[in-house]
């Protein structure tokens, strides 16, 4: 049995909550009718769109027509072959009907052999689909932050223009030396160039995204929407490893691939014979007229047995066995490294937020105020402000990572581990999009 495009999105999304969309021609893009473009970009939608449009995972789905066709092949029958001899001269004229009946024994263990593959194939493009997720949801969250480190890029500039503002006023009333002023207007400097440096790097991560949802030449908008932030969560780890070791598709995908070869090998020790039945053997004129008879045709195993065929599908079972040993070994310490991630994520997010952040916003309220009042140095006012800056960044690249633990999690244990997102629901509106040139520029 071949497992189609509607298997996989269901496995997908038992695992997601997300399906594969329409299957659409290459020269078109899909869109769910929930995926509202105008108020901002959500991760939920950008997983919707880029499941259903990205172009490397279209790409491989294309595999399944292709196990679908070696299942056709291998249910096939093969077509009888005619053998005649022309009566010329003295030669009596001969027809012989050949017919495989080897077919008997060897096309249910190759047809068996076919359907294995498509189902090791379906189970490999849904950790494709698992993977296409996590990529998508890890792009998403490097364009938010990306934006927001231009946000308090600019955020800061304005800062270090005020201060530098203050500091010039005070230095043309003699309050302050120069070398004070020189170091502020430095860092004023700095951070104008932070501004054009973090824009630069949101639009980079902004394409980035705009390739993997498959809309890289289209005249889409893509505009973020607000980022919530990361849920707080507690896991079992012994409990993910066991889910990681017993539901993954990649592994589950190596398993049958060993019973696929298995099967190959078994093939190969009954493809020996090569048995063809003559059915008839036909001569028009013998000692008693018109003959007729069945016979036999098969190959004679005397210098070999098969034996290479045989023992390249044995070692090609054996290595997949030990494959499936890597591959299980390779889940449980991606599970363990992404449960590290998110718990030293966890941590900082913490810290930065509950208790670095309010102090450094207090101490720059404080120092601000004390320069107002002429009792503290321009100097002190720079370093809390950069202080507050770095406190913000780092508060946001927190959760940024916590959301990234989450989602590489999630990816390595092989389905959803939260329940905060709903599914948005399978409405395709199939669109032809216009689609631009290279050279014209994209929003």
């Amino acid at each position: 049995m071949h497992l189609s495009r509607s298997h996989v999105s269901g496995e997908v999304f038992a695992r997601t909550g997300y399906e594969l969309g329409p299957s659409v021609s290459a020269c078109d893009l899909a869109f769910d009718e929930g995926v509202v473009w105008e108020d901002g970009l959500t991760e939920e939608e950008a997983v919707v769109v880029g499941l259903w449009n990205n172009p490397g995972y279209q790409e491989l789905l294309a595999d399944l027509d292709i196990s679908q066709a070696d299942i056709i092949q291998a249910q096939q029958l093969q077509n009888p072959q005619l053998l005649t001899m022309l009566p010329i001269g003295v030669k009596q004229w001969e027809l012989a009907l050949y017919a495989p009946i080897d077919i008997l024994y060897v096309r249910p263990i190759r047809i068996s052999a076919a359907e294995l593959e498509s189902h090791r194939v379906a189970e490999r493009l849904a950790q494709d689909g698992l993977n296409v997720v996590r990529d998508i949801r890890v792009a998403y969250i490097d364009w938010q932050l990306a934006a927001q480190r231009s946000e308090l890029a600019v955020q800061g500039a304005a800062l270090r223009s005020e201060i530098a503002r203050i500091a010039k006023a005070r230095l043309a009333a003699g309050d302050v030396a120069e070398l004070d002023v020189s170091a502020i207007r430095l860092d004023a400097l700095v951070g104008a160039s932070d501004v054009s440096r973090t824009a630069r790097d949101a639009d980079l991560a902004r394409e980035r995204l705009r390739y993997l949802l498959g809309i890289q030449l289209t005249n889409v908008p893509l505009s973020p929407a607000p980022l919530p932030d990361a849920p707080a969560t507690k896991f079992d780890l012994p409990s993910l490893l066991g889910d990681a070791v017993s539901s993954r598709p990649d592994l589950r995908a190596v398993e049958l691939a060993v019973n696929a070869a298995e099967a190959r090998a078994e093939l190969a020790r009954r493809d020996i014979w090569q048995l063809t039945g003559i059915l008839p053997d036909i001569n028009a004129r013998g000692e008693k007229g018109f003959e007729a008879g069945p016979g036999l045709r098969f190959t004679v195993p005397i210098f070999h047995q098969n034996q290479g065929a045989i023992t390249r599908a044995e070692a090609d079972a054996e290595r997949l066995r030990r494959q499936y040993i890597n591959r299980r070994d390779l889940a449980a310490w991606e599970v363990n490294q992404a449960y590290i991630q998110l718990l030293q994520a966890q941590t900082d997010l913490e810290i930065w937020r509950d208790q670095v952040l309010p102090q450094a916003e207090q101490a720059v309220t404080s120092s601000r105020k004390a320069l107002e009042e002429n009792t503290v140095s321009l100097l002190l006012v720079l370093e809390t402000t950069r202080q507050l800056l770095t406190a913000q960044q780092r508060e946001r690249e927190a959760n940024a990572q916590l959301r990234r633990a989450i989602a590489e999690l999630e990816r390595s244990v092989g389905h959803r581990l939260l329940d905060s997102a709903e599914a948005v629901p399978m409405d395709a509106d199939i669109l032809p999009v216009s689609r631009v040139d290279v050279g014209e520029e994209m929003p």
